[in-house]
């Protein structure tokens, strides 16, 4: 018997694929804040980010450095997740096996397209991401958050 209120298929995997793009946020945040660690500053790929999209709106990032550092935070939490719920509803309809390598495939693919094709401001960690040592990071926790998003579809109650 089903109830009214139980969600459907569809709804189960949106609710999943959005808590994958929050995970894909906060996993790749963490992957760019040791990249800033490494070289001496936490907060450095998205003051990056924050300058790079300023100076594109032709804004000199200089006489706004807080701007630029809010800026590239706020960039990373729209890109991260748009790219996490893209992902995650590519990768969660699978089920077993096959959703374990279709979530290697969307690892791989997302590395190729973000090498290759994708423009820097459609990149998680936007220009620091742009050559292979800096994407394998951020490859590394999206390949964990898709997982993760993987495990919290698998805990829902089939309807």
């Amino acid at each position: 018997m089903v109830f009214a209120d139980s969600p459907s298929r569809f709804e189960r995997v949106l609710d999943a694929a959005l808590a994958t793009g929050t995970l894909t946020t906060i996993a790749t945040g963490g992957a760019l804040l040791g990249l800033g660690w490494r070289e001496g500053e936490a907060g450095r790929v998205f003051r990056l980010a924050g300058r790079g999209l300023l100076e594109r709106f032709g804004v000199v990032s200089a006489a706004a450095p807080l701007s630029s550092v809010a800026l590239g935070y706020v960039h990373h939490l729209v890109i991260a997740t748009a790219w996490g719920v893209l992902l995650g509803l590519l990768v969660l309809p699978f089920r077993g096996l096959g959703r374990l390598m279709v979530a290697a495939a969307a690892v791989v693919g997302y590395g190729l397209l973000t090498l290759s094709i994708v423009p820097a401001p459609l990149r998680i960690g936007y220009g620091v991401t742009g050559t292979l040592p800096g994407a394998v990071p951020i490859l590394a926790a999206l390949a964990l958050a898709l997982l993760g998003g993987i495990w919290l579809d698998a805990g829902e109650p089939a309807s």
